[in-house]
């Protein structure tokens, strides 16, 4: 696989194309059959189930995933599918804030067993949108690869795992299906365009000296956390009023920190480090990946489980220290380590 992203073939795009359409046949079929939400059930096994398939969609899957690409395969697919993922994460909270649509009545009442509580606005069904952006643009890259009788196996996989974060969204009750509808075609229209954009943008990235590089990256970061959090206070929220931790579980700060920390590490680390997965053996691979996932995982867990803080400036702090360690100190520590095996 060439570390530049291939243009989509004109026969891919109209498979694209036609499954957009048919999506958007589909859901306007079921929705006007008053079939909006039933794909919603009471029973309590069955939502246990589809409550673990919508972990698959949750920052802490996406950020274990990139780490096993970043330190077991390739360092700057790990960078373009993050960015991706933010690209598509910082649009979802824009979309909730325009859109400012209620959840489904099953999410409603935190005294019933309906599910997941979410407090945040329902249209587009983010873990729909950024599912299908962060694992269809890597069943794009691996469409050629790892094939079984020309069927391609990675694709067929990772679009089974999107499909199945989609449908749990709607069996635990915390979307409606126009969410999850609309989550899929905005998230196939930001799929083709930053496989268009992005060569382009990171060819022109990469021609500016180490300084301009980080300087670019913190004001473009920053930009995008005021805007979204100044026009949008309210843009995760379901809620009139909202308690002050509650406005910050909104994605802008997520997003604003991400790409500091990650944004900056890969360019220090590419610069200084040249941490290389390619050139390691078999064995120092999955040491790297067990360290990497234990430091991420230690970082992870407390501050976003634990230690809770209304500040929008803290969860922009904390995200960025995990972007960074994902990008820099984990790579120096396993560079650090294989030079010892």
């Amino acid at each position: 696989m060439s570390e530049k992203t291939e243009y989509l073939s004109k026969r891919l795009l109209l498979i694209i194309g036609i499954i957009w359409v048919a999506i958007l046949v589909i859901g306007l079929i079921l929705y006007f059959t008053g079939f909006n939400e039933a794909f919603y059930s009471d029973s309590s096994t069955i939502r246990a189930a589809f409550k673990a398939i919508t972990y698959l969609g949750e920052p802490v899957t996406y950020i274990i995933i990139a780490t096993i690409i970043y330190l077991g395969y390739n360092k700057n697919l790990a960078k373009r599918a993050v960015i991706m993922l933010l690209f598509s994460e910082y649009l979802v909270y824009i979309f909730k804030g325009i859109f400012q649509d209620q959840r489904p009545l099953t999410n409603e009442d935190p005294t019933e067993d309906y599910g997941f509580i979410e407090p945040k606005y329902g249209f587009p069904s983010g873990h729909t949108q950024n599912s299908f952006s962060f694992y269809e643009y890597l069943a794009n890259e691996f469409k050629d690869e790892y094939k079984y009788k020309q069927v391609p196996i990675v694709p067929i996989i990772l679009s089974g795992i999107v499909f199945l974060i989609a449908i749990s969204r709607m069996i635990i009750g915390v979307h409606d299906l126009q969410d999850v509808i609309g989550g899929f075609l905005i998230g196939i229209g930001i799929l083709l365009l930053y496989i268009y954009l992005e060569p382009f943008f990171s060819e022109q990235f990469n021609k500016l000296n180490l300084i301009t590089k980080i300087i670019l990256t913190v004001a473009v970061s920053l930009l995008l956390f005021l805007l979204g959090t100044l026009w949008f206070p309210n843009a995760g929220l379901g809620l009139v009023d909202p308690p002050l931790y509650y406005r910050d579980a909104g994605g802008f700060a997520e997003v604003g920190g991400v790409l500091i920390g990650f944004g900056v590490g890969y360019i220090l680390e590419h610069e200084y480090i040249k941490y290389n997965p390619s050139q390691l053996t078999n064995k120092k691979k999955l040491i790297n990946l067990i360290i990497g996932i234990l430091i991420l995982l230690v970082v992870f867990l407390p501050f976003e489980y634990l230690i809770e803080i209304d500040s929008v400036f803290y969860r922009l702090a904390r995200y960025a220290l995990i972007g960074f360690v994902l990008a820099y100190i984990v790579p120096l520590i396993c560079t650090k380590i294989d030079s010892k095996l």
